[in-house]
């Protein structure tokens, strides 16, 4: 197919990396971004790239934990209770999306998109010349003693049915991988399949700086909106000046939803906010990826020291980040990793753009066939960025691709309509 005019709107790591798919099949391609490449979700990213990633945010057993949600504000998932009319609609989708049989077909999707991330991704950053920042090394989740629950965990039988492998470990094998861990840990599991990024903000500058070298444009512009053309092209509104593209992308977390509701699509994203607490002079060598299971928030070796990164906060919009999430992070740090030194650290808060049932939205959007969707990753864009980004090129040249849209159509949304 002939070489088509591309705008992919959001600069983080899903439109990067699909700018980049896409540029090297030829494409004119612009990416926007109202800021520089890397600088919301994925810079403060905690940098798991995660094959094994198959589980949804929800859960069975969500429901009894509401009550605390509204009352401990350093817990794993928090809700200002003044939000609570405004994320009414949300989070009852969100339960919903817990029962064990939407779990277990979340989950089949969420394999489908995630599994190729390594197999897709690392040819691209061999070619970038951004092999280093990926380290194999694995995941190891651990139980503090009395809750030896992990092994049994349908977190454990989901990574099974989607074919990996988990290694059961006691405490003396928890400590032969990770020798600085508390000893009030008990058991875990391991995943060898799991890698990370050392820098996950550098991942994507320098995927952008490959993909500007590659002859790629980037444009530092706003966009406000899209206007549908006739026939197969679309327009955007890049600082009040219309420009013309026979493909739009729309890859730009949390502002996607006015974007596409401009163009009639009702989405049901939020902003969930994460925070991250990076230890800058650790004082402890941590050899692979840990996910105490008790905080749900992980600990991963980086080039700037170690970082803690994960929870979930609904907050008012424009709220300023709550110290206290942060400093709980540092707390159970220390509780996982006794000798870290968390004197000198730096903290970070972002806005993830997420669905109630932790699928993005992907494919061509219904009434605008010039338009296509990549967004609402949540807490996965950095896992499943490359395979987000082979559907995107699969659909500019017009091919089939190998996954199956219909669990990320944005039609599954309709019965959420009233959500604004």
């Amino acid at each position: 197919m002939a070489a088509r005019s591309v705008a992919v709107i959001g600069a983080g790591i899903v439109g990067t990396v699909a700018a980049c798919f896409l540029r090297r099949e030829g494409h004119e391609v612009t990416l926007y971004d109202r800021d520089a490449p890397g600088s919301g979700a994925s810079f403060g990213n905690s940098g798991v790239i995660s094959p094994a990633a198959v589980m949804p945010v929800a859960m069975p057993g969500l429901l009894r934990k509401v009550p605390r949600w509204l009352l401990d504000e350093t817990g794993p998932l928090y809700i200002d209770w003044r939000e609570l009319p405004r994320l009414a609609p949300w989070l009852i989708a969100f339960l919903r999306a817990g029962r064990e049989d939407r779990v277990r077909a979340i989950s089949a999707s969420l394999a489908a998109l995630n599994g190729p991330t390594l197999d897709l991704l690392m040819p691209l950053l061999h070619e970038a010349s951004l092999d280093a920042l990926v380290e194999r090394k694995g995941m190891l989740y651990l139980d503090p003693a009395g809750q030896e629950g992990v092994r049994e965990s349908l977190t454990v039988s989901l990574q099974r049915a989607a074919g990996y492998r988990v290694e059961v470990l006691d405490a003396g094998g928890l400590r032969d991988l990770e020798p600085a861990l508390a000893p009030g840990l008990a058991s875990g599991v391991f995943v060898p399949a799991a890698a990370h990024t050392v820098d996950p903000h550098r991942l994507v500058t320098g995927l952008a700086e490959h993909f500007e070298r590659q002859d790629g444009t980037f444009a530092r512009a706003r966009v406000d909106r899209i206007v549908a053309r006739a026939g197969d092209r679309a327009s955007i509104d890049a600082d009040g000046e219309i420009r013309d593209y026979d493909t739009v992308v729309v890859a730009a977390g949390v502002r996607s939803k006015p974007l596409v509701a401009g163009l009639g699509y009702r989405v049901p994203l939020v902003a969930q906010r994460g925070y991250h607490v990076t230890f800058t002079d650790p004082g402890v060598t941590l050899n692979t990826v840990l996910l105490p299971t008790a905080v749900t928030a992980t600990i991963v070796p980086m080039a700037m020291g170690i970082r803690m990164g994960g929870t979930v906060e609904f907050a008012r919009d424009g709220a300023p980040p709550n110290v206290k999430r942060a400093d709980a992070l540092c707390r159970h740090a220390k509780a996982t990793l006794p000798a870290l030194n968390v004197e000198k650290r730096t903290t970070w808060m972002g806005e993830r753009p997420c669905t109630p049932d932790s699928l993005p939205v992907l494919g061509r959007a219904p009434r605008h066939p010039a338009v296509l969707f990549a967004f609402g990753h949540g807490h996965q864009g950095v896992i499943g960025a490359a395979k987000t980004a082979e559907v995107i090129a699969d659909l500019v040249a017009e091919r089939t691709p190998s996954l199956d849209l219909a669990p990320f159509d944005v039609g599954r949304f309709s019965a959420l309509s009233r959500l604004g």
